[in-house]
């Protein structure tokens, strides 16, 4: 029987914890409208080029970044006839991806198991807010996946091109792990890497896309004032406790340079991934992925003793047997959708025909369950809609230019949240409520 040791069931619990994070109730309204992309692109048997949802932008030119990723949701939503797949989606990718940097840090440790665990839950915890259902997943893998490649002794620069080929048709994050391979290159002084990040980033553009998964990078990052407008772009909160890891990294990282663990040369990847993660806060994971097996250089070395006690491996195997079956039992629990966060049937429902103002928290929701019966009036495209169109919206949502920009696109319904102050200014003017619960309102003129 394979030796499994007690050592072995250490390194297991870090991956119990995923199996609960996996099956959390779903909050992200951006991965419904890529399901609902998905089954559109199959139906018409090509990539999305020109929007098709939205009211205000419906036939403007827009290139879906994640097509490969949204022709496997939309596939598993034609094959299951819903999104029950979701949290084994989430769990397999999640696991896979701290496994890949649990290789690395027990490199980077010494092969010391505890130091290992201690560096896996600090990776699950910062990564917890960032456990989403969107394409944004399958990129964190892919950097998890090129951090492992260069951290390997043999570095296999084979696999760069088609890893990157396929990172470019999954997210829009591909540049940023064209950026480390670059910065490693220099680290380690390496022509022959370099060469090969100049061949993976030629790959980007073989993509269905072609040389449009840039172009959908550039415009992204062209509408600087659009994301001005979205919280998750805002430099992190610091007093927030889920980015107690990265200050804790960072403190590994002064500690490991201060005791020379930590090369001049590690400059090269380290500075630049600092400043990238404290830059906004959709920033702090990948970088955190990067900079963690340089902060656990911080830690000293410790000399392994080899255990020469027997142990009860049978024993072993079943403690590892109960582990897994507690990671896997939260996947029997069927999948929900958070109530605060998306409105009711009954409030989807309640619409009738007509053109529709809509939250941009619920948009694409509304994509997921309502289209084409209406399209939305936002989402959470800002590369879409740039500056003005979420500006448009955040004016309306307040109660700014409400009857110019309703009798423009002949707006004759709503569905938002209570609070806000638009729901009393369409109260002024004499619209009624179609349907009200705690958290949603559909209001009609």
């Amino acid at each position: 029987m394979t030796r499994l040791r007690v050592a072995h069931l250490r390194l297991m619990v870090p991956f119990v914890v995923l199996g609960w994070l996996a099956t959390s109730a779903i909050d992200d309204n951006s991965f419904l409208w890529h399901v609902r992309a998905g089954t559109e692109q199959l139906s018409a048997g090509r990539v999305l080029t020109v929007d098709p949802f939205s009211l205000t932008h419906n036939g403007v030119a827009w290139r879906t970044q994640s097509w490969l990723a949204e022709l496997g949701y939309g596939w598993l939503e034609n094959v299951t006839g819903g999104i029950g797949w979701v949290p084994a989606m989430k769990l397999i990718t999640m696991v896979v991806t701290v496994a890949l940097l649990g290789m690395v840090l027990y490199k980077v440790v010494g092969g010391h198991h505890w130091f290992t665990v201690a560096g896996l839950l600090m990776l699950i915890w910062q990564g917890s807010p960032f456990s989403v259902s969107r394409p944004a997943l399958f990129g964190f893998l892919l950097l998890a996946a090129t951090v492992a490649l260069t951290h390997s002794a043999r570095r296999p620069l084979w696999l760069l091109p088609p890893l990157f080929w396929l990172w470019a048709s999954i997210h829009g994050t591909f540049p940023v792990g064209l950026g480390l391979l670059f910065l490693d290159a220099l680290r380690r002084r390496s022509r022959r890497q370099l060469v090969a990040a100049v061949v993976a980033g030629f790959a980007t553009a073989l993509t269905a896309h072609g040389l449009g998964a840039w172009w959908i990078v550039l415009q992204f990052l062209q509408n600087r004032g659009a994301l001005q407008l979205i919280s998750e772009w805002h430099p992190p909160a610091f007093a927030n406790p889920f980015i107690v890891p990265l200050l804790l990294a960072i403190v590994g990282l002064l500690v490991a340079g201060v005791s020379g663990r930590l090369g001049r040369r590690d400059l090269w990847v380290v500075v630049p991934f600092l400043v990238f993660g404290v830059m906004a806060e959709r920033n702090v994971w990948p970088a955190f992925i990067v900079l963690l097996p340089f902060a656990m250089l911080a830690l000293p070395p410790v000399e392994r003793v080899l255990q020469t006690r027997r142990e009860a491996y049978l024993l072993n195997w079943l403690i590892a047997g109960v582990l897994v079956l507690v990671a896997v039992i939260p996947l029997l629990r069927p999948i929900g959708l958070r109530e605060d966060r998306f409105p009711s049937r009954e409030a989807v429902a309640a619409l009738g025909p007509g053109a529709l103002f809509n939250g941009s928290a619920v948009g694409g929701y509304l994509i997921y369950a309502d289209w084409p019966e209406h399209l939305v009036f936002i989402d959470d495209r800002a590369e879409l809609y740039g500056q003005e169109g979420l500006q448009r919206f955040h004016d309306v949502k307040s109660g700014v230019g409400v009857e110019e920009t309703f009798a423009e696109l002949g707006i004759t319904q709503v569905l938002i949240t209570e609070d806000w102050p638009l729901v009393g200014y369409l109260e002024l003017l004499g619209w009624e409520y179609r349907y009200r619960d705690e958290n949603f309102v559909v209001m009609t003129e």
